[in-house]
């Protein structure tokens, strides 16, 4: 029959390119002529159009891979109405959180031989579909293959071509294709001599026969009961089928490389007929399978019984099938509420669903219906997750439901293990990408199946891995070195951060195996149990480490100064739930400071005792930490609230995840563009010179109107005579011989700029390796350094420039106290003026000069943590003979160092030694002072000795901490109070007091107390807060946590009491919770003897407060005079005591 073809050249050139076109891609050898077979792709057309599609254009296989950049869809005949409609339908049912973008339609003509192999001479199959023409060949999914077509030249009407990664692409097909040709191999014929078919009831039978005569040969007629999943086991791909009739299943293994492509074709609920199986032992305790032969046949049935409504899984199991025909009784609702708090069984069911997201292609996770996470990793996927995308509808058999298996991912989750199928029976209307699953390199696959992880474990690293993505790739650390196996013994930094995880995860536990988990009755895989998991830790931002610290209530101490409150709070990482991991890569910045950075923010840092240089540019893990965030606020001189977040850690406690330095895949910072954040390889032939650091001074601004930080160290040559001769050559070359025939051993070593990055680094009697990079004359440094004016010790001074490199040469501790002080020593030796140097641990701090009594030395830095014109009065303590001394640190010209906090252990060096009019000695700070944290706070005050015994009569002023046997005799007030954790006002009922200005929702208890306590030596006033209010008044810590539920109602409540002569207060109140805690404060049980650990402030030793009138009773008598106001004593700890042990103590006194 002739087409009716419109008139014009436009048909004749379309014909013509379609004769072309059929000439040089769809020709066989062997085949019909193409004219002939032209004629019958025309005819092919012509029953879908009535006209001759002339907008629609061949296209070949590998025009479709190259030009083809974007998803695109082609409908053969379909009007506009027709495709708006799809359109419409694909939007409904996409369900998908963003908006959804429509495949572009494209019209293109795609006629080709559907193959199950990758070229047409390869024996290799791989259990995939292909469209194949001369030009190349292309993957295709078929939702279902008619096994006739297999070698056919075929027209596809609906095809949608989705491209992918590294130029690859497929095809999905959307509509059945229409053959043109018959196929190059003929269709399977059954061989007749088997005609009679067993049930699977005999046939079971037969497989519980040993004795079965070899080359035995059977056919199994029975409705497919379920399919495992298509696997490649050293290189041999296979799958397994269960037939089964009302009683008896039995399973059949198809491993025949040519009808693997059964597995596109099989559909659970059908009946077919399988011809020449022969029967097949698998090793191991499973029991005998029917093996499909290269003679067997699949041959469909019509149903023989009506389908089973048990599902053929494990005894304990169910089978749900949640489709979008109308069946309400079948559906499965994810939301459904869990009924039991755990479940240790997982349920096995078959599920419907939309796929809404892809969480991880290389994970395997991805979401079903906006509420259903399916997780394929326990299986494989041999077609790479072609057609899993956004808007596609598919099929999960068999997959294991397991509810809540871990806490930050959704409710239900559906995995699949071997036994299961993943299947799409519509492909998506949607332009989203595919994301193809990849096993080689896979570090998901690799550690699932090295540290044998159940599904929760592999959820938790899931998690883990793809947060670890999110802080440093790609600008910090490529991807091939975050998450990529190499199978070498090196390991990627994801596996090296949760390696000691794993490790416990993985013990006791054996190898799947594949068979029992396939074919096996009761089912057995490692989905089958499991317990929810809790997070073992987790990886935040350093964005949100700030926020941790701010809102959570452990305040470690509060320090102030009248009107201006400095305070800090410190976090450890004990107290962290679940356990939080500092992570990020070390950045050395120009302000002095090391920095850990991630994608999102950076993290200031001390590293203590010292960090190797090397780290600059790594990735470090560190799980012992402190979060510290100093705060300063003073409402009375116009300063807002400031604060300073860092962390503090030691260098034995960090991990070292990833170096820049020994990696090959990562890439090196050009020589001309000096990078604080990595390190550059250093090349050999480059200068250098080893040094000793001698001496260091502090950070200083640098001088002039321009903003950056300048220090000095001094320094000398470790190799100077290997650069004698080059030094004398260059001396006498320019005339400027001064007698030396040797370059100086001394040098000044100044660094400026982004110099000042090596800060951190750099530490007295060390040795460096100084390096100029891009310089090949090592008299560089001695042709670069200049004389010193000012410095008549050293007659040279060499800037260390930006570029410049250095390195760490000595492993080996060295003594940072050799030529330090001790505080003793400090105090009682050297005359005024002269410089020395202490190491102690920091008693106390506070704030003075407020009012800048030096003008002219106003701060140069602009975003200095302090105010302009503020000291520091440090008071530092020797742990070992009690000694003290106050240290007054001038920031006008330099930076606040970070740690200086109560209870960490300081060296300062070069600290001026004066004494006061009043005859006690202190030391003060000079522009050349170098402060440097030896450890952090916890340590320090783990190791630290009781203090002695003193009595109050024997207070000498000293600001170091002291311990006394005390009598509480009067309690003069209590003061409780919320206080907002932002802005320090009255925090009531859950909001601050200043809402809505202030939005903190969360709050600080804090209580605070003054008693009079004697010795029988003396009387003193103490000052107490927080806990040892709960010890003084000797209540349970339930009554004192209903106490501040109380107080929480109306923010603070303060009770004074005028002394013990007199009642408690001459203003009766009839608030109960006023009444309460008068009770409690003058309950006789709180009079009772106490061991105080105390400090006293320096004005109450110095007796400089004028004496105070009081008043005596004697009869009926009274008598006033002036009596010295007790001395002032802050209480740090208040412990009860057994009677039978303080008498020891007071004995040993």
């Amino acid at each position: 029959m002739e087409a009716q073809r419109p008139p014009g050249a436009q048909v004749s050139g379309w014909v013509q390119a379609a004769h072309k076109h059929v000439l040089d891609y769809l020709q066989v050898e062997g085949g019909a002529g193409a004219p002939e077979l032209c004629d019958d792709v025309i005819r092919c057309i012509q029953t879908i159009c009535t006209q001759l599609p002339v907008s629609y254009s061949f296209t070949t296989v590998s025009e479709l891979l190259s030009l083809q950049k974007s998803p695109c869809v082609s409908v053969l005949g379909w009007d506009t109405e027709r495709f708006q409609q799809w359109s419409h339908e694909g939007l409904q049912q996409s369900k998908v959180s963003q908006t959804p973008v429509i495949l572009t339609r494209a019209r293109l003509l795609l006629v080709g031989y559907i193959s199950n192999h990758l070229t047409k001479d390869s024996p290799v199959h791989d259990g995939n579909l292909y469209i194949r023409d001369s030009s190349g060949c292309i993957a295709c999914e078929i939702s279902k293959l008619d096994l006739n077509l297999l070698g056919s030249l075929v027209l596809f009407p609906c095809w949608s071509y989705i491209p992918t990664q590294h130029g690859e692409g497929y095809v999905e097909v959307l509509s059945p294709p229409i053959s043109v040709t018959t196929p190059e191999v003929g269709p399977e014929v059954p061989d007749l001599a088997n005609a009679t078919a067993l049930n699977p009831d005999k046939a079971s039978q037969l497989l519980s026969n040993r004795s079965n005569p070899r080359g035995f040969r059977v056919s199994v007629t029975g409705q497919l009961a379920s399919i495992t999943s298509l696997i490649k086991i050293r290189d041999k791909p296979f799958f397994f089928f269960f037939l089964r009739d009302t009683t008896k299943s039995v399973p059949v293994i198809v491993q025949v490389t040519r009808k693997l492509c059964w597995y596109h074709t099989l559909h659970i609920g059908n009946t077919y007929e399988v011809t020449t199986l022969s029967v097949s032992s698998l090793r191991g305790p499973v029991q005998q399978v029917f093996a499909v032969t290269s003679a067997s046949c699949l041959i469909p049935h019509p149903a023989l019984s009506p389908p089973c409504s048990i599902s053929f899984s494990q005894e304990n199991s169910e089978e749900l099938t949640a489709s979008s025909d109308g069946r309400e009784e079948q559906q499965f609702n994810p939301l459904e509420k869990i009924r039991e708090k755990q479940q240790k069984l997982s349920k096995t069911l078959t599920y419907e669903g939309v796929v809404t997201r892809v969480r991880d292609a290389n994970a395997g996770l991805y979401e079903l219906d906006g509420a259903v996470v399916l997780c394929t990793a326990f299986t494989q996927l041999q077609n790479r997750g072609r057609g899993l995308r956004e808007g596609a509808r598919v099929e999960v058999c068999d997959a294991h439901l397991q509810q809540s298996p871990y806490s930050l991912f959704p409710v239900i989750v559906l995995s699949t293990c071997l036994r299961s199928r993943i299947r799409v029976f519509e492909f998506s209307h949607l332009s989203a990408p595919c994301s193809l699953y990849s096993t080689s390199g896979n570090v998901y696959l690799h550690l699932l199946f090295r540290y044998h992880l159940r599904l929760p474990e592999y959820l938790w690293v899931c998690d883990i891995i793809g947060k670890l993505q999110e802080k440093l790739h790609p600008s910090l650390v490529r991807q091939r070195c975050l998450t990529r196996h190499t199978g070498s013994s090196s390991q990627s930094v994801a596996e090296k951060l949760l390696f000691s995880s794993l490790s416990s995860f993985s013990v006791g536990r054996r190898e799947r195996d594949l068979y029992e988990e396939m074919v096996a009755s009761p089912h057995n895989c490692p989905l089958q149990e499991y317990s929810p998991l809790p997070p073992p830790w987790c990886l935040p931002p350093l964005s949100q480490l700030s926020a941790l610290v701010e809102k959570s209530l452990y305040l470690r101490k509060k320090e102030s100064n009248r009107s201006l409150e400095w305070c800090h709070y410190s976090l450890p990482s004990e107290d962290l739930s679940p356990p939080h991991v500092l992570l990020g890569v070390l950045h050395a910045s120009s302000s002095g400071f090391l920095q850990l950075k991630d994608h999102f923010s950076s993290l200031t840092c001390l590293i203590l005792p010292k960090p190797p240089i090397a780290w600059i540019g790594c990735v470090l893990e560190v799980r012992q930490y402190q979060l510290v965030v100093e705060t300063l606020h003073c409402k009375d001189k116009g300063i807002e609230q400031r604060n300073r977040t860092y962390a503090v850690f030691r260098a034995e406690d960090v991990t070292i995840l990833h170096s820049p330095q020994s990696c090959p895949s990562c890439s090196v910072p050009r020589p001309s563009e000096p990078s604080p954040s990595k390190m550059r390889r250093v090349e050999s032939s480059w200068a250098q010179r080893l040094l000793l650091i001698e001496s260091m001074e502090g950070m200083l601004a640098k001088p002039g109107q321009g903003k950056g930080l300048q220090f000095q160290a001094k320094a000398s040559w470790k190799n100077v005579q290997e650069s004698a001769c080059t030094w004398q050559d260059e001396r006498q070359s320019t005339g400027k011989s001064k007698g030396g025939n040797r370059p100086p051993s001394k040098v000044i070593l100044l660094f400026s700029s982004s110099s000042v990055r090596w800060f951190p680094f750099l530490h007295p009697n060390r040795q460096y390796r100084i390096i100029a990079c891009r310089e090949t004359d090592p008299g560089i440094f001695d042709s670069l350094s200049e004389c010193c004016m000012d410095m008549p010790r050293a007659s040279q001074c060499l800037k260390v420039l930006d570029g410049w490199v250095l390195e760490d040469v000595e492993s080996s501790e060295h003594s940072d106290n050799a030529d330090s002080f001790s505080i003793e020593k400090a105090v009682k030796g050297s005359s005024s003026g002269s410089l020395v140097s202490v190491i102690g641990m920091v008693s106390s701090r506070s704030m003075c000069d407020m009012q800048n009594t030096h003008p002219q030395r106003r701060s140069l830095l602009h975003d200095n943590f302090l105010p302009a014109g503020v000291s520091i009065k440090v008071i530092l303590n020797q742990p070992d003979s009690h000694s003290s001394v106050a240290v007054y640190l001038d920031l006008t010209l330099g930076r606040y160092p970070l740690g200086l906090l109560p209870g960490a252990t300081v060296l300062m060096q070069k600290l001026e030694r004066k004494v006061s009019r009043s005859g006690k000695t202190y030391l003060r700070s000079v522009p050349t002072t170098y402060i440097r944290v030896l450890s952090p706070p916890t340590e320090i005050s783990e190791n630290l000795p009781p203090p002695s015994l003193v009595l109050f009569s024997q207070l000498s002023g000293v600001p170091s901490p002291q311990r006394a046997v005390c009598l509480v005799t009067c309690v003069l007030s209590v003061t409780l109070s919320w206080d907002c954790s932002m802005c320090y006002s009255t925090f009531t009922q859950g909001s601050c007091e200043r809402s809505p200005f202030c939005t903190s929702q969360s709050g600080v208890f804090r209580a605070k107390a003054c008693v009079k306590a004697e010795d029988g030596s003396g009387e003193v006033q103490l000052y107490l807060q927080d806990d040892a209010i709960c010890v003084l008044l000797a209540i349970p810590n339930s009554l004192w946590e209903a106490l501040q539920r109380q107080v929480l109602a109306r923010g603070r409540v303060t009770v004074r009491n005028r002394g013990r002569s007199e009642l408690p207060s001459e203003e009766h109140s009839e608030d109960a919770l006023v009444d309460h805690v008068i009770f409690l404060m003058t309950r006789p049980a709180v009079f009772r003897p106490l061991v105080v650990t105390f400090r006293q402030s320096e004005s109450s030793g110095a007796q400089t407060s004028a004496p105070q009138f009081t008043r005596f009773t004697r009869g009926d008598r009274e008598y006033v005079t002036q009596v010295p106001s007790p001395p002032a004593l802050t209480c740090l700890q208040l412990q009860e005591v057994e009677p039978r042990v303080l008498c020891h103590m007071i004995r040993e006194h």
